[in-house]
């Protein structure tokens, strides 16, 4: 199972329905474009949804929701790997996610799976641009502190750029699949 976790309105929510659907509008892992904008509501719980990837894949996402950050660590252990979601248009939202995303890599009932953090929204014009998402986020210090490798993406949840590479990613990094 990939768990999908990130703060209250970072698009969890929307990226899971563009997930679901994805792969009957794209095959080969390019960008996707969509045309509607399906209604979505924040998430008190959680969502499970069936992703397929690759070859006859399959795989199960539960999006829990935001307004949960403090029992995450509960979910952590029956996962295969994380999608972890930052509105990077929020800039007032993105200092709690970074502490949050600290404290689930730190967590430690989080096996060692693979992580992708997702930047979502860089479609929006007030965006932080990737030099201040590197610079507030201090990546490589994260991972040199957590003891752990992880992926990063930017993508619009919205328009549907990038959503190939992170269904492309779970299919190579779904441990036990």
């Amino acid at each position: 199972m990939t768990l999908l976790l990130g703060a209250t309105g970072a698009g969890k929510t929307l990226l899971l329905k563009r997930l679901e659907i994805a792969p009957h509008i794209s095959k080969n892992g390019t960008d996707l474009h969509f045309e509607e904008m399906p209604p979505t509501i924040p998430t008190v719980g959680t969502n499970l949804v069936t992703v397929s990837v690759g070859r006859r894949q399959e795989i199960t996402v539960r999006e829990v929701g935001g307004c949960m950050g403090p029992i995450w660590k509960n979910y952590l252990k029956d996962a295969h790997n994380l999608l972890y979601v930052i509105d990077v248009a929020d800039r007032l939202q993105v200092a709690a996610s970074c502490v949050q995303l600290l404290s689930v890599l730190a967590a430690e009932s989080l096996p060692l799976i693979p992580v992708l953090i997702v930047f979502n929204k860089i479609d929006m014009p007030d965006r932080m641009s990737p030099s201040e998402i590197e610079s507030l986020f201090r990546l490589k210090d994260i991972a040199h502190c957590c003891g752990r490798k992880f992926d990063t993406v930017e993508v619009s949840s919205c328009s549907g750029k990038g959503l190939g590479e992170i269904i492309s990613w779970m299919d190579k990094n779904t441990i036990g699949k």
